[in-house]
């Protein structure tokens, strides 16, 4: 049985002769908010295309909602709600009437589906003003309710806070959080505000250079921090660590640099000591999603 509402396995998209996306595979769990994060060029953008349907994979598959986009695209498109580089609104009619001339393109939405997307995105009071008039935060807001009326079970968000001042951002994060505690639906976030990701999100994944370097649970990575050593025997720690523990670490002077999680930390302090080791001082850094972001994209700089 699917549990997953979005499953991308391993697919891959070549163009011409160039390899843009390499054997990309994640997925997200019923009422989860998953972080999708990539540099300029990583190939975030185009690997959202193909979940949308906008542009086709060369191998590999996507399900939503257990059906292939490639066998079932009408069946996996009707389970999703989207919003990709910002709502597309016509100005002079109402935030309601807008909503009205989307709900007619799609079957079965009725007046009842419009008005609870209204209220879920909090425009019962000025949602038959003129769009013209609304802020960029109302239009975002607006935006959403535009994906939420056919009550999809995956909602994909494509840079939404793009504009918003900080108030916008706080607001349209906890309706997106609402929605997937309240209503169950999954969220697949891309964002450049990573301290908003790691707000918002459940988990989260990295991808460079067209591949996945990391999936992690939000909270894995706030557990596991920098971690400094002060010892009398910086190689002997670095063995320690390496052979017992498999972390990878650096020397600098009577210092010993490494990420380790929090709650393995007394423990390796004990096999420290047990071998010998002198611990005279240590200093747990604590990490955030932007570090490691920052680290694992780095690695894949062409120096």
């Amino acid at each position: 049985m699917e549990t997953s509402v979005l499953k991308v396995s391993n697919i891959t998209k070549r163009i011409k002769k160039k390899l843009i996306i390499k054997d990309v595979s994640f997925d997200i769990k019923q009422g989860e908010i998953l972080g999708f994060l990539g540099p300029n060029g990583s190939g975030k953008t185009t690997t959202l295309r193909m979940i949308v349907g906008l542009s086709k994979p060369t191998s590999g598959d996507i399900k939503i909602c257990g059906y292939s986009i490639k066998k079932d695209y009408i069946k996996a498109m009707s389970n999703v709600g989207c919003i990709i580089e910002g709502p597309d609104l016509y100005d002079y009619m109402s935030g309601y009437r807008n909503l009205e001339i989307l709900g007619s393109m799609s079957t079965g939405v009725t007046k009842k589906d419009i008005d609870e997307a209204v209220e879920l995105v909090g425009m019962g009071n000025r949602i038959h003003d003129k769009v013209e008039v609304y802020s960029m935060g109302m239009k975002q807001r607006i935006g959403l309710a535009q994906a939420l009326i056919h009550k999809p079970k995956l909602l994909i968000l494509d840079e939404p806070t793009n504009g918003l001042d900080p108030q916008g951002i706080h607001e349209f994060r906890e309706i997106v959080k609402k929605l997937a505690k309240e209503k169950g639906i999954s969220v697949l976030i891309s964002s450049h505000l990573i301290s908003e990701v790691q707000l918002m999100c459940d988990r989260v994944s990295i991808i460079d250079d067209g591949s996945i370097i990391r999936n992690a649970a939000i909270d894995e990575v706030l557990a596991t921090g920098e971690v400094v050593w002060t010892v009398d025997d910086p190689k002997k720690t670095q063995s320690v660590l390496k052979n017992k523990f498999a972390i990878e670490s650096a020397i600098d002077a009577k210092n010993v640099t490494a990420l380790a999680s929090v709650e393995r930390l007394s423990e390796i302090n004990k096999a420290l000591f047990n071998s010998g080791i002198e611990i005279k001082y240590v200093e747990n850094k604590k990490r955030t999603l932007e570090d490691l972001f920052l680290t694992l994209t780095d690695k894949h700089k062409i120096g």
